[in-house]
């Protein structure tokens, strides 16, 4: 290369450097702001980008000195640096080095402090996994407030950035309002010495109060403008909610009357006037957005809009929906007239196929309209009907997401005075259970149930909503062992076994067993005994399941439900004696016989006769207490052929525990007349149980249990010892 080709190389080079200075100084002078405005400059593109959009520091929030200095230290290798403290955060988390956690912590955001998501992360690590680590209460409840603060401080550097304050929001109201320790959070925040610097001198103020606080200020600083990091539906949501946890926090605390129905009522219409009310985006192209409270209205103005089309052409739809039903299957009819929350699971599946079928959509009604004038007419009365269906099938969608109909429900019902008068009963009950006052907690656990079947005689619809039913249910499991403690069963007039049995019947587990008991009849009918055995013991499995997750049926809360389990009981008694069998050892129903037969009045005056004549027994064997014991003992045995007619499954051992109980009373009658050399009476009561039960149990008893042939499924529990 000469001498000439490289000095024009270089100028080449110098050029193309000119360039790219002046372009780099277009794109990237900052500006320079001056008292006088002649000497202010507004800086390059990217600066008054910044500045339009609030992107400068000064708009973000606070500028830290120091930070600004650690920023020029690491030459431009700030995300670096920010990721070897990150994996050194985590580290001395994982060492529980809580000190230099905390110092790496500080670094990291002098560094980035407008990277919004180290705030966040490290707030809820403080908050949320760190506070975890320790055994005391009060030191976890210190991390969650560090946690807090964290974040507080990220928002000095980040002041428009709503979901900073959403999460603010969210850790006061969750963490301290529904963690395992909420009680003792909840008092540690109202403490009015507010010895972790909480409040910073007001007066304490409730944690879900202060969070919707927040959320609130979140919601203002979106309407002005600030960009939104999250999903709106979800985001503006939380505030109303945390108004109805509040409602029901302070209620679990036993603050009821007119202030904690002020606080229902406050939370509906945040709910409903509010956040029902607020402009949302959809997420669909063809209607961008949306309002939640709008679909009642919108499906109206659809079915004013169908009668308009249905008057055109009076019978026509009816005529036609006649003509899709008659090709539906008898399975389907059934399963599509079945009310939705009656349906079985095969029926769902049925009645979502028919209603495939029986789909009319009003331009299918306008189309069949002779009058050619009228099918215009109707058909752009369709178009605008199937418009406004389709906007409130969207609304409906956004609405499920949020749950919006089961809190906006809830919110209504509980806000009545009723309801608020169930609650109050209900926390009455617990607080008599935890003073071991259990029969003043039974019978306000009754009331409180009386009062909620006020309550659903009041608000009809609410006993058809599934998350309505799972409360009282849950409840219901909650409050049964006030009877356990009392050794009692839920009353045969219990007021909410409607409600448990609503739920029972929406359950899977019921339905197949009751499929399954159905076949079992079935197999009996045509002699297969076998099949019929099979059958029922996977139904037996299935109700065993369903009543460890309703727990309450354990102790009779639903009569009808357990009719059900003995209607089985019993055919698969009536197969056993046919096969000359007995019930399986480990026979998962046991139980539910068991506790009929505890509380039956023949049990009981078997084990105080049996008990009286021991007692008289142990006392010494002369003639007379012979015949005293004698005398308690055939007081007991017309009892015990009482109990075996009333269950007569027992003589198959259903429940071998009670079978034994009226085994030992046979062998305790029989050893007396042994030592006075007497023979069984001829009309003695109990004589087929001791010739063919009494062995068994016996033989049972001396050796170990063997596997059973029943499935695995259906073989739980232990088996009973004398």
């Amino acid at each position: 290369m000469t001498s000439r080709q490289q000095f024009l190389r270089k100028i080449v080079y110098l050029v193309i450097m000119a360039v790219l200075l002046g372009v780099l100084a277009y794109l990237g002078t900052p500006a320079a702001p001056s008292r006088d405005p002649q000497r202010s400059s507004p800086g390059g593109v990217l600066a008054q980008v910044r500045e339009k959009e609030g992107l400068t520091p000064t708009q973000l929030g606070q500028l830290d000195p120091s930070g600004e200095a650690i920023k020029l230290a690491t030459l431009g290798m700030r995300g670096v640096a920010v990721h070897i403290l990150w994996m050194r955060a985590e580290d001395y988390k994982r060492r529980k080095d809580w000190t230099n956690l905390s110092a790496a912590l500080e670094q990291m955001v002098k560094l980035e402090p407008h990277f919004v998501t180290v705030w966040r992360h490290q707030g809820w690590n403080l908050a949320f996994n760190v506070s975890v680590e320790f055994d005391d209460y009060r030191e976890r409840f210190r991390w969650v407030i560090r946690g807090i603060k964290f974040l507080q401080e990220g928002i000095r550097y980040n002041e428009r950035e709503p979901v900073l304050y959403g999460d603010v929001g969210w850790t006061y109201g969750w963490k301290i309002g529904m963690a395992d320790e909420s009680k003792q959070f909840r008092r540690l925040f109202m403490d009015p010495a507010d010895p972790y610097e909480i409040h910073q001198g007001r007066p304490p103020k409730d944690n879900w109060l202060v969070g919707k606080d927040w959320y609130r200020e979140a919601e203002r600083l979106t309407d002005q403008g600030a960009i939104l990091r999250t999903t709106p539906l979800i985001f503006y949501s939380h505030r109303p909610k945390f108004q109805m946890n509040y409602a029901e926090a302070i209620e679990k605390e036993g603050t009821f009357g007119e202030t904690a129905m002020d606080a229902w009522k406050t939370g509906w219409y945040e709910f409903v006037n509010e956040f029902g009310h607020r402009e949302l985006p959809s997420g669909y192209e063809d209607f961008p957005t949306i309002r939640l409270y709008e679909r009642e209205l919108l499906l109206q103005q659809a079915r004013e809009l169908a009668q308009q089309i249905d008057e055109l052409a009076p019978g026509l739809r009816e005529q036609l929906l006649a003509e899709r039903r008659k090709e539906l299957t008898p399975e389907e009819q059934k399963a599509y007239d079945t009310p939705a929350y009656d349906r079985t699971v095969r029926q769902v599946e049925l009645a979502l196929s028919a209603e495939i079928k029986m789909r009319l959509t009003h331009e299918q009604v306008a189309r069949r309209i002779t009058d050619s004038a009228k099918r215009k007419k109707a058909l752009e009365l369709a178009r605008k009907a199937m418009e406004l269906e389709r906007r409130a099938q969207i609304v409906e969608h956004n609405r499920n997401i949020v749950n919006y109909d089961y809190w906006k429900r809830h919110a209504e019902v509980e806000q009545q005075p009723e309801a608020v008068a169930a609650r109050e009963a209900m926390f009455q009950s617990l607080e008599a259970y935890h003073n071991n006052d259990h029969i003043t907690a039974m019978e306000l656990f009754l009331e409180a149930a009386r009062r909620w079947q006020k309550v659903i005689e009041k608000n009809p619809d609410i006993q058809y909503d599934d998350g309505f039913v799972n409360d009282l249910s849950d409840i219901t499991d909650r409050y049964m062992r006030i009877f356990d403690q009392l050794d009692e069963v839920f009353p045969e007039d219990f007021a909410l076994q409607e409600i448990i049995r609503r739920r029972v019947k929406r359950r899977p587990e019921y339905q197949i067993a009751m499929e399954k008991v159905a076949a079992a009849q079935k197999a009996v009918q045509a002699g297969d005994l076998g099949q019929a055995r099979s059958n029922l013991e996977e139904a037996f499995s299935q109700f065993h399941e369903l009543t460890e997750l309703v727990k309450s049926l354990k102790l009779l809360s639903d009569r009808q439900t357990i009719n059900d389990m003995m209607h089985a009981i019993n055919l698969y008694d009536a197969v056993m004696v046919k096969l000359g069998d007995v019930f399986p050892r480990n026979f998962v129903l046991a139980d539910i016989i068991h506790i009929q037969c505890l509380h039956a009045p023949e049990l009981v005056a078997i084990k105080r006769h049996t008990a009286t004549a021991n007692s008289i027994l142990t006392v010494g064997v002369n003639p007379a207490n012979l015949a005293k014991a004698r005398a308690e003992f055939e007081q007991a045995l017309p009892q015990a052929a009482a109990l075996l007619k009333k269950f007569p499954h027992l003589a198959r051992l259903s429940d071998r525990r009670t079978a034994t109980e009226i085994a030992e009373l046979d062998i305790n009658y029989n050893r007396l007349l042994s030592t006075t050399g007497e023979n069984l009476p001829v009309d003695y009561p109990l004589r087929e149980f001791h010739e063919k039960v009494v062995p068994i149990l016996e033989k049972e008893y001396s050796e170990p249990a063997q596997p059973e042939t029943q499935p695995t499924s259906a073989r739980s529990g232990s088996s009973p010892k004398t």
